[in-house]
């Protein structure tokens, strides 16, 4: 039986959109079961509400069920370094709870801390988190994410994120990148380009200001 995973950014007890996480299992549940059953959002912000500062509340699912729900302080996963690595096989439309395919293209990182997943010649996401690109003007999210995450989502929706292809030869227009998920906002997580390991022919990038306002 296949199952499905998500996980839910917690502060001082409140689960931070929750709906929009309920909202991706229902859809979850209708296109891989046919089923509409419902999750109990009371025993998640129950859950929750044991804790204090951020933490995150995870659980898995399939058709019917909840199991291993847990809500535990959350340690973010510092990150200073990313290589670039083609993954044309890469899948991971739904959040399944098998991460093999992601785990065994992370192994692919070298000596940097995490994998950026190039597939058809564009940018997708790192193996956790989606992306987005700082142009000097504007962040930019890759419109081919594997995974649209909700808070890459609101990102959109609010305007501090644009959608647009991001090939490997449009590298060059941007100076960072962030990393953003569930429970990673964008600014917490910034890379300068010059960390992120690209093809040797990569020409010098143009000197721009990062953005004051995150």
């Amino acid at each position: 039986m296949c199952r499905f995973i998500e996980t839910v950014r917690v502060e001082d007890g409140c689960p931070i959109r929750l709906d929009c996480h309920l909202e991706r299992v229902a859809r979850t549940r209708r296109q891989w079961f046919g089923s509409d059953a419902p999750v109990d959002a009371d025993l998640l912000r129950h859950v929750a509400g044991k804790t204090r500062g951020v933490a995150k509340l995870r659980f898995v699912y399939d058709e019917h069920r909840v199991y291993d729900l847990s809500c535990a302080p959350y340690t973010p996963r510092w990150v200073t370094s990313l290589q670039m690595v083609t993954a044309d096989e890469a899948e991971y439309g739904l959040k399944r709870e098998d991460r093999r395919m992601l785990e065994t293209i992370r192994t692919r990182r070298g000596a940097c801390d995490e994998v950026l997943i190039v597939k058809d010649g564009c940018l997708t996401d790192t193996s956790y988190t989606n992306i987005a690109l700082w142009d000097g003007h504007r962040w930019v999210s890759p419109d081919t994410p594997l995974l649209p995450g909700t808070r890459r989502r609101r990102l959109i929706d609010s305007g501090r994120l644009i959608e647009a292809r991001v090939a490997v030869d449009d590298l060059r227009r941007y100076t960072h990148i962030a990393m953003v998920n569930a429970m990673i906002d964008l600014g917490d997580l910034v890379i300068p380009m010059t960390h992120v390991m690209l093809p040797a022919d990569d020409c010098c990038r143009p000197e721009v200001t990062m953005p004051g306002d995150r």
